[in-house]
């Protein structure tokens, strides 16, 4: 049997016009029927990739294709253009390497590129190395006028600001062509909260005493929750609230910070702006470091100035001091405790902590007790519930659980639905996380389209398919891990848990035994002497009381 020929289209996006799918087939065809007849139509197999950017490979059939090729029944990959492939040259040669073990021949049939001759495979290298240049080239083109508007002080879109609104402002060109500004605007309710966050800091000088005192007057973010440390921290070094004036210039001036102020003057009317002080890094983990601050760019912004740059710059001071002289002080992150992130506080449904106590159990182990979080950063204003001694809780969450019989057939349809806990919780969490940044980087893109000529769209674009490609992966990676339970052993883990949970716990980390729990109980209450369990069940939470 004759060998196969693949043509492979690709289009980022449903057009009717241009190179459309069908154009690229139809082109691919007729480059086939004229080399080798019309009798080759036979011999074709077509795979389509609809509303894909060439960024990567990550596409469905370009994936099955690969697979298809593994067969030995191909002798040809024929396409449109190189770009169709990809716009990356290191895919675009780990992708010619396996053609070539595969004895595979590439053919660009607009490119007149044909590996089968030692001309065409070398010039296939050069023009894909020079294609990735030119995107290279107009993604730093991009990067760069960002910069430069930057300068200008104009808010080029983001997460907002606390103490801010966005303001969209329409802006009409030399040539009639419309375009979208935006401007912070002072969000009156939050501004004043904002100043209250630096005198009471000024005052107090420690984040602790800060998050403790808008705790107790029950000032709260724009999403109805307590201030943490870390968000006031931010709030506090975050110099969209300093006004432009003599002050914070000679500050920055000091640190080698070159202040753009777009012929404003500098006396205080209009906030700054800061741009390029992270780099994102592109790691599982996507940690964001920051950069030499001479690196950064500070503009005079259109907003108006909230905090005199004297008082920024005394908080900026006092945080870095602070920083450099805190004490190296032990956290409990790898308490014994089960029931950490399943005890409530009866009283005020805050998630009750452990606490390592200087004193020993009987079993040797330290005591330790769950205390109330908002009790603790409240000190004791907003809840007074008592706390808990830990052993003891635990123990009585171990013994309820023990009490279950293995053949009950509701414990293991429970454990089956709940078996994520097991060993994708921390899986789970990093997922949820990357999901929820790569939608904020999203709604970033869409706003800086605003910014971008129509002629350069595309690259903005790209990185937003890009995006939602992955995003659509997570979804479904989340959906499985939901309900997968590949390699586990349900029988033998009810058996584990219920008949030997004591032996087993031991034998696991803390985090591990947490999750085991958590496959059984969603929430612990204690209450006047007596345990309040919320159990799984397979139709939802069921309340238990155990004395």
């Amino acid at each position: 049997m004759d060998k196969l020929i693949a043509i492979y289209t690709r289009k980022s996006k449903y057009t009717g016009i241009g190179e459309s799918i069908d154009n690229q087939v139809e082109m691919c065809k007729k480059f086939l029927i004229n080399k080798y007849g019309k009798q080759i139509l036979k011999q074709i197999v077509i795979f389509e990739d609809e509303g894909f950017t060439g960024t990567n490979v990550n596409r469905p059939q370009f994936q099955k294709m690969l697979e298809e090729f593994k067969s030995g029944k191909y002798k040809m990959l024929v396409v449109y253009r190189l770009d169709r492939i990809s716009r990356n040259v290191l895919d675009f040669c780990t992708l010619k390497d396996q053609l070539s073990d595969l004895n595979i021949d590439f053919v660009s049939i607009t490119e007149n590129f044909d590996t089968s001759t030692p001309m065409g495979e070398a010039m296939l290298l050069i023009t894909s190395v020079f294609a990735q240049l030119e995107r290279n080239t107009i993604a730093e083109r991009i990067k760069d006028n960002m910069y430069e508007l930057a300068k200008t002080g104009r808010w080029l879109g983001g997460n907002c600001p606390f103490g801010f609104n966005s303001k969209k402002i329409e802006n009409t060109s030399l040539n009639g062509q419309k375009k979208y500004l935006y401007q912070l605007t002072p969000n009156p309710k939050e501004i004043e909260i904002v100043k209250l966050i630096f005198n009471k800091y000024k005052a107090f000088k420690s984040l602790s005493k800060l998050e403790t005192y808008l705790i107790k007057h029950n000032i709260k973010t724009r999403n109805e929750i307590y201030f943490s440390r870390y968000a006031l921290s931010n709030i506090l070094r975050n110099i969209v609230y300093c006004k432009a004036d003599q002050d914070i210039k000679k500050f920055l001036e000091s640190k080698k910070i070159k202040l753009f102020n777009n012929n404003k003057k500098l006396d205080g009317t209009f906030g700054l702006i800061s741009y390029n002080k992270r780099i994102q890094k592109k790691a599982k983990k996507r940690k964001k470091i920051i950069k030499d601050m001479k690196d950064w760019i500070i503009a005079v912004g259109n907003h108006e100035g909230i905090i005199d740059g004297k008082d920024w710059i005394e908080v900026w001071n006092t945080l870095e001091e602070r920083t450099k002289n805190k004490r190296s002080v032990k956290i409990n992150t790898k308490s014994n405790s089960y029931l950490s992130g399943i005890l409530k506080c009866s009283n005020c449904g805050s998630w009750m902590r452990p606490k390592i106590l200087k004193t020993y159990h009987e079993n040797g182990k330290r005591n330790f007790v769950y205390l109330c979080e908002l009790k603790s950063k409240s000190k004791k204003e907003l809840c007074n519930s008592k706390n808990i001694k830990g052993i003891e809780i635990d123990k009585q969450i171990l013994k309820f659980i023990t009490s279950f019989e293995t053949n009950n057939k509701e414990v293991i349809e429970i454990l089956q639905k709940n078996i994520h806990y097991l060993n994708n919780d921390n899986e789970f969490k990093t997922l949820s996380n990357i999901l929820n940044n790569n939608n904020l980087k999203i709604k970033k893109l869409i706003t800086k389209l605003a910014f971008i000529s129509h002629e350069l769209s595309w690259i903005i674009t790209d990185e937003i398919q890009t995006l939602k490609e992955e995003n659509l992966k997570i979804e479904e990676k989340l959906k499985k891990l939901s309900t997968s339970t590949t390699n586990i052993n349900l029988n033998e883990t009810v058996n584990n848990i219920i008949n030997n949970y004591h032996e087993f716990l031991e034998k696991i980390n803390i985090d591990e035994a947490r999750n085991y729990i958590k496959m059984l109980i969603s929430s612990v209450y204690y209450q006047n002497n007596t345990i309040i369990i919320n159990c799984r069940t397979t139709t939802g939470d069921s309340s238990r009381s155990n004395p």
